[in-house]
């Protein structure tokens, strides 16, 4: 959702017809010449969906032997949670059947176009258990390449979006490995940090490291969360 900013004439004249008029015409003149803004950014990536790259990804882990600490047996990408009534008939399936792995996840262009960022909850349901066995909270990011909105967009669609899709799949992928490396009980190490973008701008984090991959700085923080962050855009 966005909104342009009020102007505040309004407030500022005392209040009155006059002042609220001219704060409505401001508004709405705003609002049309961000959402022309908007439209030509966000268009051009509808047509690249996050659930068709997911499954793409799972489809290559259940082909790769031990690229995960499980065995999985099955994966389904869902637009959302499944109902209530079916999600507890599938914790408690695991009473006599295999465990039950969720990932909700949700991803992000952030502000200014500079990383693309995805943010997943996991939970491991087994033997009937009501209360998941297993939780974690997974950060992924890749910075995506300085420039204007309209260059970055032209370079993320282009080739029938190549790069976002891309970036896309290299985001379940690395959360995935960072999830199975905390399901076998990777052992924290040295102090590591990367520039990671919140809402548009640089900040620096870090935390003990668990993993060495070429290009990714892994890292958990103080509260738990796991970081796998990239280092150049792709």
């Amino acid at each position: 959702m966005f909104s342009a900013q009020a102007p505040g004439v309004s407030a500022a004249t005392g209040g009155g017809l006059i002042g609220a008029l001219i704060d409505s015409s401001v508004q709405q003149s705003r609002q049309k010449e961000m959402s022309t803004e908007v439209g030509a950014t966000v268009g051009p990536l509808l047509d690249y969906d996050y659930r068709v790259e997911a499954g793409m990804a799972f489809a290559e882990l259940l082909n790769t032997p031990n690229a995960f600490p499980l065995k999985i047996a099955s994966s389904h990408v869902l637009a959302g949670m499944p109902p209530k009534a079916e999600q507890d008939a599938r914790i408690a399936a695991t009473k006599t059947g295999p465990a039950y792995l969720v990932l909700l996840l949700q991803y992000a262009l952030e502000p200014g176009l500079g990383a693309f960022t995805t943010r997943t909850s996991a939970f491991l349901w087994q033997a009937g258990n009501s209360e998941p066995s297993y939780r974690s909270a997974t950060i992924f990011q890749t910075p995506i390449g300085g420039g204007t909105r309209a260059a970055v967009v032209r370079r993320l669609t282009a080739n029938d979006g190549q790069v976002l899709k891309t970036v896309m799949r290299d985001s379940i992928k690395q959360t995935l490995r960072v999830v199975g490396l905390d399901l076998a009980g990777a052992h924290s190490g040295a102090v590591k940090t990367a520039r990671f973008n919140v809402n548009g701008s640089w900040v620096t984090l870090g935390g003990q490291g668990f993993d060495d991959q070429p290009g990714l700085v892994v890292f958990r923080d103080q509260d738990d969360a796991m970081y796998s962050v990239r280092t150049a855009a792709p």
